[in-house]
């Protein structure tokens, strides 16, 4: 920990030193002395965190390193916050000669005395305890083999490897749909952290037989931090469309009476996962209605009692641990997750595997963990061998803790503050693969390395760390990057007391964490946060990031000023106050900015100040032009915003959304922007569009939308963008009423409102890549469709819907394919279609043979003509057989 930060405080200072000579105008030879003497230090920092385990004067040495990295680092960043509102050479040129700049050299230069003094006494102080000299290379090398690595690790499957749990996963689905009981059930899963509880529900949630079962079926997620109105709140949101405001003005018993009313209607199944007290399963309850229909509930939890009170006549499945077998395949499983490890692994190789997997007493999440470090590790018994004399195995009943620590302190520095970072995060929280990469680079930890952008380094380091099964992957894009990940409590826990220790992070998420430690404390994530807590918190001078969640009311706006160093601004589920962006002007070191909630009146042109901007996230469509003369911007995402004319910013990678206005010519330069979002409203936007693109040859994602408009584009000009792999076109008219061509490597294609003339499938069933397609609203207004035998060999979802805010009422607008009387769909067409959604094509006579695409798991049809739905009557209808084999059916008859 204590290598990341002097490393990253020492990258800092070389960073600032390589720009403008004026920004450390008076201080630049000090800042260089800083910076090579952090780099000097930071090689004896390997071996003193080593020794600092055994002995308590080093620990304390490495806690004093990190101090004064950060108290150099303070110090120039309060200097630059003096000088740092001054803009045009000529006016830095006037500021130099006010008193104030004398002050703040003066200030600085005493800080940097005292900086010194502790620096030699650090130096004094690591001869007397023989910390060594190691190299830096062993980690430099470790992330480059990490970014080669990339390529094999996005192709790593992130279904987790279960092992053991097919035995009780029959026995509780028997139990769940039970027709012989049919009064209100409580299923409980008991077992101790770690053990698979959650998987196995989770197995039990997506189970075929389940969601045919069940009409209505709800995941809740408990954990500690959830208050009860919240947790009720998000059943309702699950149950029925009610209005935000509406249900933040909810009492508990309003919120239980609408969920009662809501879910007597149906055979429902709700999973409330890790229950940790009585109390709230008793102040829960009261929700779910029992009308003898054969309702479940499904719990997890680590306590007995809880299960036992949850339903005194339902015995609780306490789950066991894996046997010697099971826990052996497991950890094999994650070892060489590429091959047959049984088959390719040496005998003596096998037998220290199996030393190995007896000291993690079969708990699944010691397993992955133990298996994910050596699936990074050279298969050699040496190798092996050395991680198993590592350990402390001595340590009763904390074999899990000494794995996590393990395969935490094998990481290279990089890497660890980005596990850490994981730990600001609330429980069970479903975290954004960009955005974490995106906090990572504004925090400075990813490194820049040559010709690489560190987007795609931090993507590698997620990888590694999903590898090392210190994170999971719930869902991924069609691209096979990570768009949701998450991280188990156990793991979670462990990031957060291991921050805490070092004053990298703190967590408050109850009333009880607010120790005055906070003082030194870096990062601040608030969960639940209320006034009460916001008058305790005490002034952190140094903080770097805050981030806020679940929380928008007006003091947090108050609390932010007091923390003018901030890099990191964080706050979801915010309201809007026009104080906070006046006040943020003098936020000049933020790097990221995030507000979600709605902003209402344009922001300052102040925002300019924040010169070393690189992600800005607002719900706002009033931005200065200031904003567009931060050079360091890399992700914009902002609300349909208006540009000027000609601008240019060549580190942005990120444009969304803008549209180009009145403006009848443009001169945009953003040569290296990979994902963009624009919108057209007048027809001659066509050739500034097609002139903007051909000027990104590195875009990844795009989004045309016209507003009022039709979008006249011949689709040969798309052909060029070689790395285009998501292409979404609303108002889209071809020339020729017909489709050319398309990027052959998109994966993901969505088209709004087109009105082709000609059938686009068999342009679109030649994409080999597809893996995704959408129409939405007339996207073809012929008669007859036809996908062909051999056509779209890889997709795997197809969506033929309304375009519209999903009303129950026909009109042109929300139609889908208008004219549509026949679909043919031959044999071996779409192989590998899963999930087909149909609504709102009211002259289609009958589905096509789908009985030919095995490999679809659901199908949703909706908002269809009578004599339609009337054909695919279970058992008596004419088209039933099309569709029997499929395990999930969504079929829903509205009035009309």
């Amino acid at each position: 920990m204590a290598e990341s930060a002097v490393s990253q405080v020492a990258t800092r200072l070389a960073g600032l030193l390589s720009q403008e000579f004026w920004l450390l105008y008076g201080v630049r030879d000090e800042v260089e002395w800083m910076e090579r003497e952090l780099r000097r230090i930071k090689c004896f920092l390997k071996d003193a965190d080593a020794k600092g385990k055994r002995d308590e004067r080093v620990k304390n040495w490495v806690n004093d390193v990190i101090q004064v990295a950060y108290q150099a680092e303070d110090a120039i960043d309060t200097f630059l916050l003096k000088v740092g509102q001054s803009h045009g050479w000529l006016s830095r040129i006037k500021y130099w000669f006010k008193p104030s700049a004398l002050v703040a050299r003066h200030n600085v230069g005493v800080e940097i005395g005292k900086i010194k003094e502790r620096l030699n006494e650090i130096k004094a102080s690591r001869e007397a305890y023989g910390v060594q000299n190691l190299s830096e290379d062993g980690d430099a090398s470790n992330l480059i083999s990490i970014i080669r690595r990339l390529h094999f690790s996005s192709q790593y499957s992130d279904d987790a490897d279960i092992v053991g749990l097919f035995n009780d996963q029959k026995i509780l689905l028997e139990r769940l749909i039970d027709h012989q009981q049919q009064r209100l059930c409580v299923i409980s899963i008991v077992g101790i952290g770690g053990l698979g509880k959650t998987t196995l529900a989770q197995k039990l949630y997506r189970d075929n037989a389940v969601s045919n079962n069940f009409g209505k079926r709800i995941w809740v997620t408990i954990s500690q931090e959830n208050s009860l109105m919240g947790l009720l709140r998000k059943l309702l949101e699950e149950v029925r469309v009610v209005e935000k405001e509406k249900l933040e003005k909810m009492t508990e018993n309003d919120l239980i009476d609408m969920l009662n009313d809501s879910l007597r209607t149906q055979r429902f199944l709700i999973v409330l996962d890790d229950i940790w007290r009585e109390d709230v399963w008793n102040q829960m309850q009261r929700s779910f209605p029992d009308v003898n229909n054969g309702s479940r509930v499904l719990i997890t939890t680590r306590f007995l009692n809880v299960a036992k009170g949850a339903d005194p006549r339902s015995t609780p499945y306490e789950l066991p641990l894996l046997n010697d077998d099971e826990s052996m395949k497991l950890l094999l499983k994650k070892a060489f997750p590429y091959q047959d490890a049984e088959a390719n692994c040496a005998s003596e190789l096998l037998d220290i595997g199996r030393r190995l997997m007896h000291k993690c007493g079969g708990l699944p999440l010691a397993l992955v963990v133990l298996g994910g470090l050596l699936s990074i590790k050279d298969k050699t018994p040496v190798v092996w061998r050395r991680v198993l004399e590592t350990m402390d195995w001595a340590a009763e009943g904390r074999q899990c803790q000494e794995i996590l620590a393990l395969s935490y302190e094998d990481l290279p520095y990089h890497m660890k503050s980005c596990f850490l970072y994981l730990g600001a995060y609330p429980e069970d929280y479903k975290i954004t693969g960009n955005v974490l990469i995106r906090q990572w680079i504004a925090e400075g930890f990813i490194p820049q390395e040559e010709r690489k952008a560190m987007e795609d380094t931090g993507e590698a380091i997620l990888e590694e760390l999903i590898q090392r099964s210190l994170i999971h992957v719930n869902m991924r894009k069609n691209n096979g990057s990570v768009k949701k990940c998450g991280v188990h409590d156990l793991l979670l826990d462990f990031a957060r007391s291991t921050s805490k220790k070092n004053g990298f992070l703190t967590v408050c998420s109850t009333d009880n964490d607010l120790p005055t430690s906070w003082a030194l404390s870096r990062r601040v994530a608030f969960h639940n946060i209320n006034d009460t807590m916001i008058n305790a918190i005490p002034t952190m001078h140094g903080l770097r990031t805050l981030m806020v969640f679940n929380y928008c009311r007006d003091p947090i706006v108050s609390l932010i000023f007091r923390f003018e160093l901030l890099r990191v601004l964080d706050l979801l589920d915010l309201d809007f106050h026009k104080r906070l962006l006046k006040k943020i002007k003098h936020m000049i070191h933020l790097h990221y900015l995030r507000i979600k909630g709605a902003i209402y009146s344009g922001i300052p042109s102040s925002i300019g100040n924040l010169q070393f901007l690189e992600a800005i996230n607002l719900q706002c469509t009033e931005i200065p032009l200031t904003l567009w003369t931060i050079k360091t911007l890399r992700h914009v995402q902002l609300q349909r915003c208006y540009p000027p004319q000609s601008f240019e910013l060549r580190n942005l990678l990120t444009l969304d959304s803008v549209t180009f206005g009145s403006h009848k010519t443009i001169n945009w330069r953003f040569p290296n922007l990979r994902k963009l979002k624009v919108w057209i409203s007048k027809e001659h936007h066509g050739a500034m569009l097609n002139h903007l693109l051909s000027e990104l040859p590195y875009i990844i994602s795009l989004s045309i939308l016209a507003d009022e408009c039709s979008i006249d584009i011949n689709t040969k000009d798309f052909a060029f963008h070689n790395r285009l792999l998501s292409l979404t076109l609303s108002g889209f008219l071809p020339k020729g009423d017909t489709i050319s061509e398309f990027p052959t490597c998109l994966t993901k294609l969505e088209l709004y409102r087109s009105g082709l003339k000609h059938d686009p499938m068999p342009k679109l069933e030649r994409l080999q890549h597809l893996v995704n397609l959408k129409f939405f609203g007339c996207v073809y207004l012929g008669e007859t469709m036809v996908c062909s035998a051999g056509g779209f060999p890889r997709l795997e979802t197809l969506l033929i819907t309304f375009h519209g805010n999903g009303t129950k009422s026909f009109f042109w607008g929300q139609l889908a394919l208008l004219n549509l009387e026949e679909w043919r769909v031959e044999r071996g067409a779409m192989p590998k279609l899963t999930f087909l959604k149909l609504a709102s094509c009211p002259k289609l006579k009958m589905l096509p043979n789908l009985q030919y695409v095995t490999s679809l798991q659901a199908l949703m049809l909706t908002h269809m003509p009578e004599e339609f739905m009337v054909r695919l009557e279970k058992e008596t209808g004419e088209d039933w057989c099309k569709i029997q084999h499929v395990p999930k059916l969504n079929i829903e008859l509205v009035d009309r």
